[in-house]
């Protein structure tokens, strides 16, 4: 029995990364939150109904601490949805190698669009920043690209193989 997709909504899954971050000052670094702001942000300012996204939180962490078992997660939670488009907030430390790691956990038709994103700013507290532009261009992307795993940075849409890295 096949699947039934819900087309027009996009699955968000959290995974945490500067994007979802805030500046600490006692600590001169970022640091996530405990909870994602994403939704809040696509609400408010990209004027996403919360009825055309849901949202699946993975975990809040630093690029560099996540691991197999996160990407298991990853595409567990993509193959548990209902929707065949899905965005991935990442941060950008590895980003690329994450996207490539799942590639190799779906199979190789599995019709669905997957794009992962991040920022080199968190996406609230620091104006301007990339955070919302790199967010917004991840929604674009995952409406109008082909079955595939993305990575959007920076305008640009790239395939995982690209780049290794941001930094």
């Amino acid at each position: 029995m096949s699947k039934e997709y819900i087309e027009t909504k996009i699955q968000i899954i959290v995974t945490g990364g500067t994007i979802d971050s805030y500046y600490d000052i006692d600590a001169c670094t970022t640091l996530c939150h405990q909870k994602t702001v994403i939704p809040e942000f696509i609400t408010k300012f990209g004027q996403i109904p919360k009825n055309e996204f849901e949202l699946t939180e993975i975990c809040m962490k630093d690029s560099r601490e996540i691991n197999l078992q996160n990407i298991e997660e990853i595409s567990a939670a993509i193959r548990l949805s209902n929707c065949c488009r899905h965005i991935i907030t990442h941060g950008s430390f590895s980003l690329f190698d994450s996207a490539r790691r799942l590639q190799t956990l779906l199979p190789k038709e599995h019709n669905q669009v997957i794009v992962f994103t991040g920022a080199m700013w968190p996406l609230v507290g620091f104006s301007p920043n990339d955070a919302g532009f790199n967010l917004g261009s991840a929604f674009i992307a995952a409406q109008l690209a082909s079955p595939g795993i993305y990575v959007a940075f920076n305008g640009k849409l790239y395939q995982p193989d690209e780049l290794e890295g941001l930094h």
